[in-house]
């Protein structure tokens, strides 16, 4: 009896596989939640690739994944609605504070499988600082991911002439490195650069500026030199997006970005100031 029930058992899962073929991966299980807009869900599905010391192709396109799913997740109303309910379930001290979603026990295992989660103290929130990515070029250096992870590892400059120079030069860099590739990322990383120009050339063209002393070189005829080369620079950088992304190219998804950024050059031509602030964080 216990034998022909084995055998029944079996040929039903010889049967099942041969139906509808072998389980489904996490890479799978993954891309159809995410289909499904099931970004949290998604990305835990991706676990058993995440918690792994073993490399693989799966492996290496789940970091890439997880990357972007965390993300969206960390940057959505979904993260803060779960998190809200977590804390009014369990009611720990921690949770009161400010950056009590970091004793959440979803941030806790994301970061141990490497996800980075920090707290952001100028907007009081959680932001994700691309860990998978860290992970990625780490473990996979040859990765055909490589080229678009390197722009968001950059780690930009805020406050202090030194660190936003620093940071400036390796946007720089970065162009230098892939400007063949055709990444959206080159893209990127030439509006960035010109964000940053625009600033500088804001906040050094006049020692009455708001954030003149910020940013001074201690010499005033200096930094006036240099907020004339800084704002060359924006110009160059702003001209080199325009002409490279047309109003409508929906490609690199900068249709809306594209007539902001022609009004701003337009405005800086003519000595126009603005106030957004891409170097300052107070």
């Amino acid at each position: 009896m216990a034998c022909r029930m084995f055998v029944t058992v079996s040929i039903c899962l010889v049967y099942v596989v041969l139906a509808f073929g072998e389980a489904e991966s996490p890479l799978e299980k993954a891309e159809v939640l995410m289909t499904d807009g099931k970004f949290y869900e998604s990305l835990f599905a991706l676990e058993p690739l995440l918690t792994t010391d073993e490399k693989s192709v799966d492996q290496e396109e789940a970091l890439w994944l997880a990357n972007a799913l965390c993300r969206t997740w960390v940057n959505s109303n979904d993260f803060y609605e779960r998190w809200q309910r977590e804390k009014q379930a369990k009611n720990k001290p921690e949770f009161k504070h400010s950056d009590g979603f970091m004793w959440w026990d979803k941030v806790i295992t994301l970061n141990q499988w490497g996800a980075r989660i920090v707290y952001e103290h100028f907007n009081a929130r959680a932001e994700y600082a691309y860990g998978f990515l860290e992970r990625l070029v780490t473990l996979y250096p040859d990765s055909s991911w490589r080229p678009a992870a390197e722009y968001y590892l950059i780690e930009d400059g805020n406050n202090e002439r030194e660190s936003v120079v620093k940071s400036l030069n390796a946007y720089y860099a970065y162009i230098n490195k892939y400007a063949k590739s055709g990444l959206t990322e080159i893209y990127m990383a030439y509006l960035h650069i010109a964000h940053v120009n625009d600033n500088l050339w804001q906040a050094l063209k006049s020692p009455k500026g708001k954030f003149y002393d910020w940013f001074t070189s201690g010499d005033p005829e200096t930094d006036k030199a240099d907020a004339a080369e800084h704002k060359r620079e924006a110009l160059k950088y702003y001209a080199k997006f325009i002409v490279s992304i047309s109003e409508y190219d929906y490609h690199g998804g900068f249709s809306n970005q594209y007539r902001v950024v022609v009004k701003r050059f337009e405005d800086l031509k003519q000595d126009k100031e603005w106030n957004n602030w891409f170097i300052i964080l107070d």
